[in-house]
């Protein structure tokens, strides 16, 4: 699992910042501010180490948190079972108490990447370096399997159907919709898998959109069907689905903006020098990595420029009119600072941090976390109005690898297994640094 570095809260004065080019270099103004606030942060008492259980697990194994369950996948059994079992295995544990469930063979090769709860079963995807990825609905009581089908887990729908997708020769794919209970296909539909975009709200998938043969078109997720539907230009492609537009590149260089449900244009600016730019949700604005030195952020409205970030990546967490910047350095550490979402100018700087693992945990971007110099590691989050970073948790007895979820943390004891914690919940407002 990957580390998460915490840092203390910092306050800048956004009016007399430097620009959005450059605010990461230009802290001198504000030393003086900075040394204070550094060193009342450092005097305040952490919250004490919260109610946690250990869990067995090998240094090899994946992890995934889902709703109320932990699963542990071991591809050679744990170290710290006495019968060193060759066997690889699927152990499911009760959160927060950590009971265990049940522990079975690992039911198809490969490992654990993604897993959705249905009621009392658990469809979990696993896929292999030589093997072809596979979906297994697992009885939550007891571990047993109910079906099995070939494909990758792409989620759940809003109603919670199961959306599959897998190859069927000669480079196409197909996306199916399958009942969780049963595995018994609802609708499926030839695609490429760069022709469907899903989108997800509360982790569920909301939408369906897809751009094959010259049309882009919205479909329910649920059922299959057109909710509507438009011509877009030659060799277009989706780069990215926000909550109110689909944002498509063309062959003759523009970026155009799909407004949401209705598919009209609403807007096409130069797309800039990449062939392939990446698009993205920056909260209120729209992030576009064209190959530039900087990325530019749009209006969403009418896809005018808004402001440039030349030397830091923008990420989906937007609080209160602000953007979480992040700006990394060797080792994994990571500089986060909060922007005015208007102007790029600096709010906030909010220290050096490490944010969630990818793979080993589906990872909460607001939690993070970081070593201190007497060993303990501090958790905490984002505060959601802007304010800085709530510690929530300082942990003993462990060295690392550490990922969050929603309400768990979980991270390598010194002892061996892994430490699962519940954090207190946001009205806690003891431990802001």
């Amino acid at each position: 699992m990957t580390v998460i570095d915490l840092g203390e809260r910092r306050d800048v004065d956004g009016a007399a910042g430097p620009g959005p080019g450059r605010f990461l270099r230009r802290w001198a103004p504000a030393l003086v501010a900075l040394l204070c606030l550094v060193t009342s942060a450092a005097a305040a008492p952490w919250p004490a180490q919260p109610p946690g259980v250990t869990v067995p697990a090998g240094p090899d194994a994946s992890l995934v948190f889902v709703d109320g369950v932990l699963l542990v996948a071991e591809p050679s059994g744990p170290a710290t079972v006495a019968d060193g079992d060759p066997v690889s295995r699927l152990a499911a544990h009760r959160l927060p108490s950590g009971r265990p469930l049940w522990r079975v063979p690992l039911p198809a090769p490969g490992r654990v990447f993604h897993a959705v709860r249905a009621g009392d079963l658990l469809a979990v995807g696993l896929a292999g370096d030589r093997t072809a990825s596979e979906v297994v609905g697992l009885s939550l009581a007891d571990g047993g399997v109910r079906w099995r089908g070939e494909g990758q887990l792409r989620g759940a729908t809003s109603a919670g159907h199961l959306l599959l997708s897998s190859f069927a020769g000669s480079g196409a794919s197909v996306l199916r919709s399958v009942d969780p209970a049963t595995g018994a296909v609802r609708w499926s539909q030839p695609l490429a898998f760069e022709d469907a975009h899903l989108s997800r709200r509360d982790q569920r998938i909301s939408l369906l959109t897809v751009l094959a043969d010259g049309r882009l078109e919205l479909r329910d997720p649920d059922t299959g069907a057109a909710r509507a539907a438009t011509a877009v230009p030659d060799r277009s492609r989706v780069l990215t689905v926000t909550e109110e537009l689909v944002l498509l590149t063309d062959a003759s260089g523009a970026l155009s903006g799909y407004e949401i449900p209705g598919l009209r244009q609403r807007w096409s600016v130069p797309r800039g020098p990449a062939d392939r730019p990446e698009a993205y949700d920056c909260g209120v604005l729209i992030c576009v990595d064209d190959g530039s030195p900087a990325i530019r952020l749009l209006d969403p409205a009418t896809g005018a420029l808004r402001w440039r970030s030349e030397n830091a990546a923008l990420g989906p967490v937007a609080v209160e009119g602000r953007l979480l910047a992040v700006r990394r350095f060797s080792g994994g550490a990571t500089e986060h600072v909060l922007l005015d979402a208007a102007t790029g100018r600096p709010v906030r700087q909010l220290g050096r941090w490490r944010a969630g693992p990818p793979g080993m945990l589906s990872a909460d971007a607001t939690t993070v976390h970081r070593r201190q110099r007497d060993g303990r590691y501090l958790v905490g989050r984002i505060d959601e109005r802007g304010e800085g970073v709530r510690v929530l948790a300082a942990l003993r007895g462990v060295v690392g690898e550490c990922g969050a979820r929603g309400s768990f943390v979980a991270c390598r004891r010194e002892d061996g297994g892994l430490g699962v914690w519940e954090l207190p919940g946001d009205r806690d407002r003891k431990g802001r640094a």
